[in-house]
């Protein structure tokens, strides 16, 4: 017969262990050695009361546990698949657009993606922000034409706070005076603003629909990330509209710039031409006219002649500054030879010699090229030692980054280098007229030219040692 089982667990004491044997080998010796036995410990051994069936409710509270832990788990693990699923979707379908099209494919995609009727965004329209421009609205069936409307009262107001707003249901009650939400049958809402590079709120994308929306943070972590790249465009597309607008400014600027060159080309070089033709005549006959009228009447004639090279130089710096012809390939060797025969006149009286060589073909403005040279070379045969024959030498070399660079090399006065900025101002001179004659236009024109090239002109100097001036071109693949 069994005898009942006790009501008590017990722990039961272990055996003891056999004592242990040690020997120790000393060469022939053999002496075992043997560890005393210590005495077994106290018995502590508990008796506490055990319900027979509190083992089986802890294994099935356990059990329950686990199971909602992998119940939760997966519904999770299906949250993320569906929201990488759904980003995926509206991203490949947007992704390679922008513009109003990105607007009007995001607008459409959220829409069909997340299962609601109405997908929309929206700018702030006015510098008040009183008012809401739509730039996208899908009701379900087709993008909505844009229109205004004001803010007050709406959800709009809130998301732009700024906040995200959401209205699960009953949005009407929640914003009564908002005559749009009744027309349109919407009774929840999700918004998120858009913010800009100044962290400021100046527009907003929403969900709406006639029915509940769930999963809001589903939803608002998508939305969050479109809203992020439908600022960024909004802000491009402001950035590209005041682009265009400067552009037409500056387009009228330059028409009036042109109006006023063809204007100064006539009009003001006329009454020059009068006042140099009428004073040779008086200056060519003798009318009795004492010495000292007849040196005012040459002085005028010197003044007038200044005057229209003055003009000249400034037509010419003007023409550089909005002469927008395309380019063109350029062979420089033929250029300088013009440029040569040009000069031809200037080289003989000062009996100097220009020394070319090799030199390539370029990209460039024919007319501003070949007035680039002229200037350059004019300065090396002008400035150059009294008694002392003017030398130019000109070559070319290709620098690292694929470029042209010209050197202009002169045996002149030269300058010292801490007017090497100052000589490329307009009407900059570092000699008197009666040492040199010009306008002090002539390097200013020629850096306005590179720039329009994207090039430099740089130049090396010493007192007396000449000057080296370098034009360096852009690679001719350059856009």
């Amino acid at each position: 017969m069994r005898t009942k089982e006790s009501k008590f667990r017990i722990i039961r004491k272990l055996p003891l262990k056999k004592p242990v044997v040690f020997g120790k080998i000393d060469q022939d010796n053999f002496t075992p050695t043997i560890s005393p036995i210590k005495p077994p410990p106290p018995d502590n051994t508990a008796y506490y009361p055990v319900p027979r069936n509190s083992s089986m409710k802890r294994l099935n509270t356990l059990i329950e546990g686990n199971r909602k832990t992998q119940e939760f788990l997966q519904e999770s693990e299906e949250e993320v698949h569906l929201f990488y699923h759904q980003l995926s979707c509206i991203s490949q379908n947007t992704s390679s657009v922008i513009g109003n099209e990105l607007f009007t494919r995001l607008v459409q995609n959220l829409a069909s993606v997340f299962g609601v009727r109405y997908a929309f965004i929206g700018k702030v329209a006015d510098t008040s922000a009183k008012t809401i421009r739509t730039v996208a609205l899908w009701d379900g069936e087709k993008i909505i034409e844009n229109f205004t409307y004001s803010k007050k009262d709406t959800p709009c107001e809130k998301v732009l706070a700024p906040k995200t707003c959401f209205y699960p249901q009953d949005l009407q009650k929640q914003f009564p005076n908002d005559q749009f939400l009744v027309d349109w049958n919407i009774h929840s809402y999700l918004g998120v603003p858009l913010i800009n590079s100044e962290k400021q709120p100046f527009g907003l994308i929403s969900l709406m629909d006639d029915k509940p929306i769930t999963h809001y943070d589903h939803y608002h972590s998508i939305l969050k990330i479109f809203s992020a790249r439908c600022a960024s465009e909004m802000e491009r597309m402001d950035a590209e509209a005041q682009l265009k607008i400067k552009a037409r400014e500056l387009e009228k600027s330059n028409q009036a710039l042109k109006d006023f060159v063809s204007i100064a080309s006539h009009d003001l070089q006329e009454p020059l031409r009068k006042i140099v033709t009428f004073g040779s005549r008086l200056t060519s006959q003798d009318h009795g006219l004492k010495p000292e009228s007849k040196e005012y009447l040459e002085r005028m004639q010197k003044t007038s002649l200044r005057m229209q090279n003055l003009i000249a130089d400034l037509l010419l710096f003007s023409r550089a500054s909005t002469q927008t012809e395309p380019f063109k390939e350029i062979d420089l060797q033929v250029i300088l030879k013009e440029t040569i025969i040009n000069l031809e006149l200037s080289l003989q009286k000062s009996d100097g010699n220009v020394f070319v060589g090799p030199l390539p073909s370029i990209n460039g403005n024919l007319t501003q090229v070949r007035q680039l040279f002229q200037n350059l070379l004019s300065n090396a045969i002008k400035f150059h030692e009294e008694g002392k024959p003017p030398e130019v030498e000109i070559h070319s070399d290709l620098n690292k980054q694929g470029g042209w660079e010209i050197s202009i090399k002169d045996q002149g006065i030269g300058f010292d280098e801490k007017y090497k900025d100052r000589i490329f101002r307009p009407f900059e001179r570092l000699h008197g007229r009666n040492e040199y004659e010009g306008t002090g236009m002539g390097l200013a024109i020629c850096r306005k030219i590179m720039e329009n090239h994207g090039g430099t002109l740089l130049v090396d100097s010493q007192p007396g040692q000449g000057a080296c001036f370098t034009v360096t071109f852009p690679p001719n693949d350059s856009p």
